[in-house]
């Protein structure tokens, strides 16, 4: 098993080791992903799942809270959380939903233990009788400090904190509970805890916070004031949650995704300069991982095959695939060349590679594939539902390259056309994918016309300078897919 193939696998393990439920749905809200904690929590199998809209899959979910949420998180493209109840499973749920292009990925922590302490809690608060007896056996740590007092000293922690902090109630009480930070603890964090308190607001937050006997750990920190009936302020009442678990294991996710990442962009082909051509790319990868690649390889002693491919979707999934297709491409270019078998074979490849799990049958890519015969002077290529090509000649006479055929993966089997040009003396090509002409204010045939139109301006500028420029031309502000943009100089 060679490093790539160990990567993807040491992925997919990590996502399904995530201890709480992970999906993602698409635009038209039907689950395209769901890990193993999902199955669990809501007694699904995947089969039950996936490509199913999530409505009708969870109409206790129907609740306005969820539905606002998540309409928000579309809309606006941005991350929301929330905390909810679903009485169809009996259980408190904190949500995170961060869109993506595709959709909308949603994360569910299950709070109930969480939420039964803070019920048990304030029903004492309310009375104020035998608070102590109600609190001090918890397993979640308790304490309340005096405000009144100075410094905001504690003046309760129970047998829950103790435990979780190492400290005996001894030591604390009478001291600030900031004994708990340490070097590595986020001083934004605290400025945002101190922010609420200020203001006499509840706030929850994630500390990195350190124990008596030195070791760290990830403090889920709620700290709600507690007021009189003339709306004086009493107390705080702090609970704290030992989440380090779950967060080592988002930080190591993460840590993967980077090395996902990483991985990627070492396989990608280098520059490519011989006499008849040369071919530069560059490639900006975006926040998500993402499915482009690219590569080129010399299929014999004048022809060259270049492909640029873009795996619909981002995540893990896009990742795999695309790295799937790339351990075979070399094998593939170098012995089949011709560009129609080429995407006949990936297709079959695509088709076969998940045939026994049907929730893997809506993944497909996009890609053109090139072929240069620098001695005969022709290209040939096959557009496989990409952005098109763009072909200038010397003159400044400039054409897409936009016939061939469906994605890759779609269907088990459909027709397949390729186009033969010729050119003269010298000819470039630029390839792209669609996350260099995705835009917010322009639609994406005028930023193709404009493509076209700045390297029909620019055929006598060298092949890395036109690159360059189109880079700093229509590569503005944070993109929200990867960036892929080939230029092909063939002489």
């Amino acid at each position: 098993m060679n490093e790539e193939e160990q990567l993807t696998r040491r992925i997919a393990r990590m996502i399904e080791s995530i201890p709480d439920v992970f999906l993602s749905v698409d635009k038209r809200w039907r689950i395209t992903y769901a890990n193993r904690e999902a199955e669990k929590i809501f007694e699904k199998r995947r089969e039950e799942l996936l490509g199913k809209n999530m409505w009708n899959v969870f109409p206790s979910m129907m609740v306005s809270s969820f539905q606002n949420d998540y309409f928000k998180a579309i809309a606006e493209q941005r991350a929301v959380e929330f905390e909810e109840y679903l009485p169809v499973y009996d259980k408190w749920f904190e949500v995170h939903a961060t869109p993506f292009s595709e959709g909308l990925c949603i994360y569910f922590h299950d709070i109930t233990e969480r939420k039964k302490t803070d019920e048990r809690l304030l029903r004492a608060l309310e009375t104020n009788n035998h608070l102590a007896a109600a609190i001090a056996n918890t397993v979640t740590g308790v304490t309340i400090s005096d405000p009144s007092m100075s410094d905001n000293p504690l003046i309760f922690a129970n047998k829950g904190f103790e435990l979780l902090t190492g400290y005996t109630v001894q030591e604390v009480l009478g001291h600030n509970c900031r004994f708990l930070q340490g070097e590595e603890t986020d001083g934004e964090t605290l400025d945002l805890i101190r922010q609420a308190m200020r203001k006499r607001q509840p706030i929850t937050a994630e500390v990195l916070n350190y124990r008596k006997d030195g070791s760290y750990f990830w403090n889920e920190l709620t700290i709600s004031p507690v007021l009189n009936e003339a709306g004086e302020l009493l107390y705080f009442v702090g609970l704290q949650a030992d989440v380090t678990r779950r967060k080592q294991a988002e930080q190591k996710l993460q840590a993967e995704l980077e090395l996902a990442k990483a991985v990627q962009q070492s396989v990608l082909s280098p520059p490519l300069y011989e006499p008849h051509i040369e071919v530069e790319a560059v490639y900006i990868p975006s926040e998500e991982l993402a499915g482009d690649m690219y590569c080129w390889y010399k299929i014999d002693s004048h022809r060259y095959g270049i492909l640029l491919l873009d795996v619909v979707g981002h995540g893990i999934s896009a990742s795999l695939i695309g790295m799937s297709v790339r351990s075979l491409l070399q094998g593939l270019i170098t012995r089949l060349a011709d560009p129609v078998k080429v995407i006949k074979e990936l297709n079959r490849h695509m088709r076969n590679l998940y045939a026994k799990q049907q929730k893997m049958h809506s993944y497909y890519f996009t890609c053109i594939y090139v072929v240069v015969n620098t001695k005969e002077k022709i290209i040939e290529y096959v557009n496989a539902g990409h952005p098109p090509g763009i072909m200038c000649t010397v003159e400044g006479k400039s054409r897409r390259l936009e016939r061939g055929s469906l994605p890759v993966g779609l269907l088990s089997d459909f027709s397949v056309e390729k186009e033969v040009l010729s050119y003269q003396t010298s000819a470039r090509i630029v390839l792209y994918t669609d996350g260099l002409i995705e835009g917010k204010n322009q639609a994406a045939l005028q930023v193709i016309d404009k493509l076209q139109q700045f390297f029909s301006r620019h055929h006598h500028t060298s092949t890395a300078k036109a690159k360059e420029l189109a880079i700093q031309t229509f590569v503005t502000g944070k993109k929200k897919d990867d960036v892929c943009l080939l230029v092909i100089t063939v002489r």
